[in-house]
C-alpha cells in the first residue's frame, strides 16, 4: 500500500515547464537532448517557471476577466 501511495503521489506531481517538453510536444526531431543529464536527479526538479510573454500575460488577464464576468452574470 505504501508503494501505491508513493506512485500516485509521484505521478500526480506536475512536471516543470521546460523547453524540453515543449520541443518534444512539437516534434521529436526538434528535441534538444543536451539537458537530459539534469533528469537523472531525483524529483522534485527545481526549475523556475518560464517568464510569460506580453501576449501570454494579456491572454491570462482576458481569461480572468471572462471568468469574473461569467461568475457575476450567474450570481445575478
Amino acid at each position: 500500500p505504501d508503494l501505491l501511495l508513493s506512485l500516485i503521489s509521484l505521478a500526480s506531481t506536475p512536471l516543470p515547464m521546460l523547453a524540453l517538453f515543449h520541443d518534444a510536444l512539437h516534434s521529436a526531431d526538434a528535441l534538444d537532448e543536451s539537458d537530459l543529464f539534469l533528469w537523472e536527479q531525483e524529483p522534485p526538479y527545481a526549475y523556475p517557471e518560464p517568464i510569460m510573454t506580453v501576449h501570454e500575460v494579456q491572454y491570462t488577464k482576458n481569461m480572468v476577466d471572462i471568468m469574473f464576468g461569467q461568475h457575476w452574470r450567474l450570481s445575478k
